[in-house]
């Protein structure tokens, strides 16, 4: 598939699906209340982590196991990534149901419990095997229809039933995505496959450890970045972050895709073209990350209140963008670089230093600054990752030299 398709496929359908949530998050903010919303996002911030964990790194370094694949290894391969996750995903809807009850505004547990579990699921995509295969209209079919579906049902019924029906829509959403996980998965291989094999599963799982550990500690200050501001800050001032939040998901969800959809075609025909590949996925990362904070700078204050009703102020627009840039050339230094180059400790290692630096910043800023601390926290993770992954690549480019 050519660089253009690519771009096309695996970039637009994602950012449709980074869309779907805006027909109905403007419709819980406007007829559901704050306590809602707020219960809603914290749901949707302890789902994304744990999401992440059951992924197990297979969005970071997945496209490029399959398309490095020979193809009749790939349908198997496919399988042991399934069942390595199946055996992470209960513990996760557990405790994510868990925290996020205990973390929802008073009255509010339910739905925030129900839409952890919803986004929680959400980490048996296929889409990493989809990419690395460069066939991305399964996603259309199997992920991207069935939960705007759901999302459009359960926004009717919020506004026809107020607070009261706020639990229709993760409920809907949950089989969504449970039917569109389990029937593309019948597509590849005969469901009674992911039911066995689990110490085939379990290896499979300890060699994902480092690409796995790698989203989760960047989970820490992206995906929990509501939870923590929630803890630190006033419903009020979390509810504002909230709706700066949705919008850096938007973009988060975006820069993943264009960083997907290049990641196969960078190591493509043997590495041939690698070098000049790289430097290409540089220029489009920088190009798209420029675009994001320019966009938060100059209209996220009006953007967020026209469809929230709860404005972000400037500063916290910009400091949003900044975070936006920094994640989009990191994904290209992090996923097009150094996991290229077979180093995925490094990219380990640049999150942890992101999240030792972001998590405290955070939670000490919001309790002092509200929303404008918890965005300043999380520009400041996401520079810090940045910073420490250009200087790990010089060093290996001088030391090859």
């Amino acid at each position: 598939m050519s660089l253009t398709r690519r771009l096309l496929s695996f970039s637009t359908i994602p950012a449709f699906s980074a869309l779907i949530p805006f027909l109905v998050l403007p419709v819980l903010a406007r007829a559901a209340g704050v306590d809602a919303w707020v219960a809603i996002a914290v749901g949707q911030s302890v789902g994304g982590f744990l999401a992440l964990a059951v992924a197990l790194g297979l969005n970071v370094q997945g496209p490029t196991l399959v398309a490095l694949a020979p193809a009749d290894e790939r349908a198997e391969l496919f399988a042991r990534g399934t069942r390595a996750r199946l055996l992470i995903l209960v513990p996760a809807l557990v405790v994510g149901a868990a925290a996020a009850w205990l973390l929802a505004p008073a009255g509010s547990g339910l739905d925030a419990a129900l839409m952890a579990v919803a986004i929680t699921l959400g980490g048996l995509t296929s889409s990493w095997y989809l990419i690395g295969l460069g066939t991305p209209l399964p996603l259309i079919g199997f992920e991207l229809l069935p939960r705007a579906v759901a999302t459009g049902l359960g926004g009717v019924a919020v506004v026809l039933g107020g607070s009261a029906f706020v639990w229709t829509y993760p409920v809907l959403l949950i089989i969504a995505i449970l039917g569109g996980v389990f029937g593309y998965a019948r597509r590849v291989v005969p469901l009674r496959a992911l039911l066995s094999g689990w110490t085939d599963a379990v290896r499979f799982g300890r060699r994902q450890l480092s690409a796995a550990g790698t989203e989760i500690v960047s989970g820490a200050y992206t995906a929990l970045a509501v939870s923590i501001v929630t803890f630190g800050a006033s419903t009020a001032q979390a509810g504002v972050y909230v709706s700066g939040d949705k919008l850096w998901r938007m973009g988060q969800t975006v820069i993943g895709a264009q960083g997907n959809a290049l990641q196969g075609w960078v190591v493509e025909e043997e590495r041939a073209h690698f070098g000049a590949r790289v430097r290409r996925a540089l220029v489009l990362h920088g190009a798209l990350g420029l675009a994001g904070m320019a966009a938060f700078a100059l209209i996220g204050p009006w953007l967020t209140t026209a469809l929230f009703g709860v404005g972000i102020d400037r500063m916290t627009a910009v400091l949003f963008g900044a975070a936006t840039f920094c994640l989009s050339m990191s994904t290209a230094t992090g996923r097009h670089v150094l996991i290229a180059w077979g180093l995925p400790k490094r990219v380990f290692a640049s999150v942890v230093v992101g999240a030792v630096v972001g998590v405290p910043t955070s939670l000490l800023l919001a309790s002092q600054l509200g929303a404008v601390g918890g965005a300043l926290g999380l520009a400041a993770a996401e520079a810090s990752v940045l910073l420490v992954q250009i200087v790990l690549i010089l060093a290996r480019m001088r030391v090859r030299r």
